[in-house]
């Protein structure tokens, strides 16, 4: 029985100074900018201690901030969705309540037409007989 040879090594998209271009269905170098400007809409500012803070959209959120948000993690969330380093240290300095927390997600989400996770009960039927 032979032995197994490896797997050739992918080829570089390059010949010489010549890029062959891969046919790709999404290109996100490309589609970036477009996707960005149709998804994300202005951040959300919030006043906290005197000082206002600019929280990115919803829609900009990376995979880390949302992570951060479903585990309750709000200074790693903070530290993903307020860009500025100033704002941010604003944000920790003013250890704010739980409460006080879910108010600015709340509004933030509001914004971004995004809710908690919180699933909306059925309403079920308006028909109020019986189907025969």
């Amino acid at each position: 029985m032979p032995a197994a040879q490896p797997a050739p090594e992918p080829q570089d998209a390059h010949d010489d100074d010549n890029v062959v271009e891969m046919e790709v269905d999404l290109d996100l170098d490309e589609l970036d900018e477009t996707l960005r400007a149709e998804a994300v809409g202005r951040s959300s500012t919030v006043k906290i201690g005197g000082k206002v803070i600019h929280i990115s959209h919803a829609g900009d959120w990376t995979a880390a901030a949302m992570q951060a948000a479903s585990s309750g993690d709000w200074d790693a969330w903070a530290r993903e969705v307020i860009e500025d380093p100033a704002e941010y240290r604003e944000w920790v300095d003013a250890n704010l309540r739980n409460y006080q927390v879910e108010a600015v997600f709340n509004e933030v989400g509001a914004q971004a037409q995004m809710n908690s996770g919180k699933s909306r009960r059925r309403a079920g039927s308006r028909r109020r007989t019986q189907r025969r």
